[in-house]
């Protein structure tokens, strides 16, 4: 029930701040097939550090410019201020601000530091046959009868990755593998 009311609740935010945008339309988050659900950005907000939606206005101007160039075809923007916890991957001298937004067909979340700077970005992907061959190679001989639950292509300034979850009855694991099909991260259950 108090699930139910939070997506209440943050479903009505974010209707109340579409509705309100005068400066920019591209708050308006629909649960047609070509927009991010506001179930998906909810469930986003609500692990790790401090989030808090935002609207455009509230995005620094550095920000949404990097954000603009970068993806200037992304639909249905939706920020997220966000404040690093210890035990996040990011350097806890910097806040960001995270944007979830369709672009081409697909659920992407770029992540930007307060100076403006890309920090990374996680694109959904729908099923394996987007994966390189070496990965499913991995795969199928690391986690035989396994099954795919969730593809996140990841990449930042350093590296490209896969964040892949994986599952076979109780029996989870979650794997972060580059290119090549090496395992960057295993965690399992």
């Amino acid at each position: 029930m108090k699930l139910t009311m939070c997506l209440f609740a943050v479903a009505a935010s974010i209707t109340v701040i579409s509705c309100n945008n005068e400066k920019k339309q591209d708050q308006v988050v629909t649960t047609t097939d070509t927009s991010i659900s506001v179930n998906d950005v909810v469930v986003k907000s609500m692990t790790e550090g401090t989030k808090k939606t935002v609207t455009t206005q509230d995005v620094p101007d550095t920000i949404e410019y990097a954000f603009k160039e970068k993806y200037p075809t992304a639909v249905s923007p939706v920020w997220i201020e966000y404040t690093p916890i210890e035990t996040d991957e990011l350097p806890m001298d910097n806040s960001y601000y995270y944007v979830t937004f369709q672009d081409r067909g697909s659920n992407i979340t770029s992540w930007y530091n307060n100076l403006g700077d890309w920090v990374k970005t996680s694109t959904k992907i729908p099923g394996d046959s987007r994966l390189p061959d070496a990965v499913n190679k991995t795969l199928n001989e690391q986690y035989p009868g396994y099954k795919i639950e969730e593809i996140s292509k990841e990449n930042d300034k350093n590296m490209d990755m896969y964040d892949i979850k994986l599952n076979k009855g109780e029996e989870k694991a979650k794997l972060k593998v580059l290119p090549n099909g090496e395992v960057f991260k295993r965690k399992e259950k």
